[in-house]
């Protein structure tokens, strides 16, 4: 190629090349350029376009104000409930005001923010709870995190100007610091309603309007679903403002000032404050950061609460923190208003204690606890969610509930009484809230969800501090040997326990308690038994001491599960063997007989074979006619100490055939469900292993005394338990008379 080729093909490439590169450049742009079909940004969308173009004016001027046009104007991804020209028409009427002018500039950032949902869901999305990635839950949640967070706030605690901060967790030393506590805004869809089984009026019940089937807070959705490049707009037909949180409403309303002061133990000083913490040296970071933003007084404090309680009022999150198990769940707080509780204080909680600084922490504790659920509780399910301490809700919606919110964090309902809890209206409540019974609130600790279920009902014999020392227990809390009785540890609380555990009765009714003259016996807890006759009640060692207990009559109590009622002593239990009983119960001296002379009972360690200490027993003895008459009858030796070995094995027999082992049954109408009487094995088997049967019927006269009771032998004889002579107490056994005996 020559000069004359290169210099004329030179300048021809260049104008080739630049021609392609121009085209390449136009298919490039073509390519990647937004699609005229592709709506612009919210702010766009809701300016410009023909569909709203002059219905916004308000909101967007709102957002201009509150510094968020560029937010709405790029990119991101957002749920925007923009509220139109009407509803703020409607707001700016509310307020007294003329317009967005009016606005402060923090009002206008509140009122934008709280209407921003990070991401963006169309109503289908909004109805899912999003536990994770793939596995979301339709139709179960009902509320999304907002932009809007409090930040500091100026409080007076203890006198003193504070900046004060809300936790982000429950319980103290928890604080998450890069958690801002962000407020949820709440709104519900129709299919969340058939998710949790809740009608339109569950909703309806707080907000003074027809629930329309996709509502956000107060307002209704008018057009939802509104596609912009970076969100989806929902309009409302009112403007809705960022809800306070529990804690917040709780402060603002007077009429729950007493309540909010037991919540917050506003009655100690902060330094002995057990329920509300005040925290800024553990979080300096938190003043460096607001330093900047605010003029600030002094450190910001973290404000936090016990874990003791079922929730932190202020806590916006739920019970994973930042978790977005927020979304389908809340707190639920009852607060009974300053009459309603300042009656329950004079009744009850302050009766022994004068004061609330006197009562001990646990039982504040568990007074609020028993009006925190930690769960939505919505008016239609008051009996089917259970507060920290697994009650339902004891109100009644339409004469109880004096005022209802959705809260930011949770539901509110204001209360004319304090929720009915079990602890202080069972017969618990009576040790629970006595500081003379403080020991046995203490030994009752392990029972005390039991003993006062309204499901069960009990009779409860008091044990005053005073009784059990004087039986001869100490009770050193915190120490090593926590309980002593007579000065040694061995067994002192087994004893006491036991004790304890007779003093709980068992009662089918309460009403069974109303009589403490007309002779009866009654199973306790620990499952020995107790009489009561005569208004005096003994166990099996009253009756070895001869110390039957006087009931005090006047102060006995009628709890909602049962009686509460005081002696002049302690019930106590035997520490004789079964044997030794037996043998000093004058009416079963022939039975006696045959037992002292008997192969199966040893001596030394006064003890009946098959028979051990700590085992349940029924002993079935025939009268000393009935013996006699078996003996006429050629069916008993006549001759207790026999030394025919064939006679001694059929004594044996005969005995062990009256023993039930691991049951105590008595002529109560209960246990025995069946109106044939139910089978119980004896101590007797055949030499090939097979245990011998009786039948056992103690619900004669349809359950309803006088009971009788009576005893089916293998060979279909029926003997009867002679009632006057029978329900002699033992160690861990009852013994009745019979008027035969029993043939296998």
């Amino acid at each position: 190629m020559n000069k004359f080729t290169i210099r004329f093909y030179l300048p021809l490439l260049a104008i080739i090349m630049s021609l392609s590169m121009v085209s390449c450049q136009q298919e490039f742009d073509e390519y990647y350029a937004r699609p005229a079909t592709l709506a612009g940004p919210v702010f766009q969308v809701l300016s410009d376009s023909s569909r709203f173009s002059g219905n916004f004016d308000h909101y967007l001027r709102l957002v201009e104000k509150a510094g968020y046009k560029e937010t709405l104007s790029s990119a991101g991804f957002w749920t925007v409930f923009a509220p139109d020209d009407n509803a703020f028409e409607a707001y700016f009427n509310e307020k007294g005001i003329s317009g967005v002018e009016d606005i402060d500039d923090e009002t206008a950032f509140q009122l934008v923010a709280y209407s921003l949902i990070y991401n963006a869901y169309d109503l289908t999305a909004l109805g899912f709870y999003q536990t994770g990635p793939g596995a979301d839950t339709l139709s179960s949640a009902f509320r999304r995190k907002t932009a809007y967070y409090t930040g500091v706030t100026r409080r007076e605690v203890d006198g003193q100007q504070m900046e004060v901060i809300a936790t982000n967790r429950n319980g103290i030393g928890n604080f998450a610091i890069n958690d801002n506590n962000h407020k949820h805004v709440p709104y519900f869809l129709n299919h969340y309603l058939r998710q949790q089984d809740i009608t339109g009026q569950d909703i309806e019940a707080f907000y003074n309007r027809s629930f329309s089937g996709a509502q956000v807070d107060r307002a209704n959705i008018s057009i939802s679903n509104v596609r912009a490049e970076n969100g989806i707009i929902h309009v409302l037909d009112r403007v809705i403002e960022p809800l306070p949180n529990i804690e917040d409403y709780l402060m603002s309303k007077p009429q729950y000032s007493l309540f909010k002061s037991i919540l917050e133990m506003d009655y100690r000083p902060r330094n002995n404050n057990v329920a509300v913490n005040y925290d800024a040296n553990s979080y300096p970071q938190l003043t460096e950061r607001y330093g900047a933003l605010q003029q600030l007084m002094g450190p910001v404090h973290v404000k936090s609460y016990t874990g003791q309680l079922a929730f932190a009022p202020n806590n916006e999150n739920f019970l994973r923190g930042n978790a977005n198990d927020a979304q389908s769940n809340s707190w639920t707080l009852f607060a009974p208003e300053n009459t309603a509780l300042q009656q329950f204080l004079d009744d009850i909680l302050l009766e022994n204690y004068g004061a609330l600084s006197n009562v001990p922490d646990e039982i504040i504790f568990d007074f609020v606890n028993m009006h925190m659920f930690q769960s939505a509780v919505w008016p239609s399910k008051f009996s089917e969610n259970a507060n920290a301490l697994g009650e339902a809700a004891r109100f009644d919606l339409g004469s109880n509930i004096t005022d209802k919110k959705i809260l930011s964090n949770g539901l509110f309902y204001g209360t004319n009484k304090v929720q009915e809890g079990n602890f202080f209206f069972s017969v618990y409540g009576k040790p629970y809230l006595n500081p003379a019974y403080s020991i046995m609130r203490t030994l009752l600790n392990n029972y005390r969800f039991t003993i006062s279920s309204p499901g069960q009902n009990f009779g409860l014999i008091m044990m005053s501090n005073q009784q059990i020392v004087d039986a001869g227990f100490e009770y050193n809390q915190g120490t090593p040997t926590e309980w002593t009785f007579n000065g040694v540890a061995n067994l002192a609380f087994d004893r006491i326990n036991r004790m304890l555990e007779l003093s709980m009765i068992r009662l089918g009714d309460p009403s069974e308690l109303a009589d403490l003259n007309t002779p009866k016996i009654f199973e306790t807890f620990g499952g020995e038994y107790v009489r009561i006759e005569n208004n005096q009640i003994f166990a099996s060692g009253n009756v070895d001491n001869d110390t039957k207990l006087n009931f005090i009559v006047s102060e006995s109590h009628l709890a909602n599960n049962g009686y509460v009622l005081y002696t002049d002593g302690l019930l106590t239990f035997t520490q004789k063997t079964l044997a030794q009983t037996i043998f000093e119960t004058p009416q079963f001296s022939r039975f006696s007989e045959y037992l002292n002379g008997s192969s199966i009972y040893n001596r030394q360690t006064l003890q009946i074979e098959g028979v051990g200490s700590g085992a349940f027993f029924t002993v079935l003895v025939p009268s000393n006619d009935a013996i006699d008459q078996a003996i006429i009858d050629g069916k008993l030796p006549a001759n207790p100490n026999t030394g025919n070995a064939e006679e001694r094995e059929q004594i044996a027999a005969f005995l062990k055939y009256h023993f039930i082992p691991r049951n105590t049954i008595v002529p109560d109408g209960k246990k025995i469900v069946n109106p044939s009487g139910e089978e119980f094995n004896t101590l007797y088997a055949t030499l090939s292993g097979e245990v011998q049967k009786v039948i056992i019927d103690n619900s004669a006269n349809g359950n309803t005394p006088p009971f009788t009771m009576t005893v089916r032998d293998g060979q279909g004889n029926i003997a009867n338990v002679i009632i006057p002579q029978s329900n002699v107490l033992a160690n861990r056994a009852v013994i009745h008379q019979l008027d035969r005996i029993l043939e296998f």
